[in-house]
């Protein structure tokens, strides 16, 4: 092996390590992404649940007022 072919085959390693590092880093950011994307989602669907429980409450409220109106009168 020449040193000039060395040389090259070094060269080449580290842009391929290079290449692995800013690929791993990317990846990294995708994954951190995904992540912030779910936990969105997770807020909507528990926006979602929150505002049916309250409509719940508030027609139960309304449900045992009636009954007790309905016994009363």
């Amino acid at each position: 092996m020449t040193t000039q072919s060395r040389i090259n085959k070094e060269n080449r390693i580290r842009e391929l390590r290079e290449a692995i590092i800013q690929l791993e880093a990317e990846l990294q950011r995708d994954i951190e992404a995904e992540q912030h994307d779910a936990i969105d989602r997770l807020d909507e669907h528990f926006d979602a649940v929150e505002t049916k429980l309250r409509s719940l409450r508030t027609f139960w409220m309304l449900l045992k007022r009636d009954l007790r109106q309905a016994d009363q009168g």
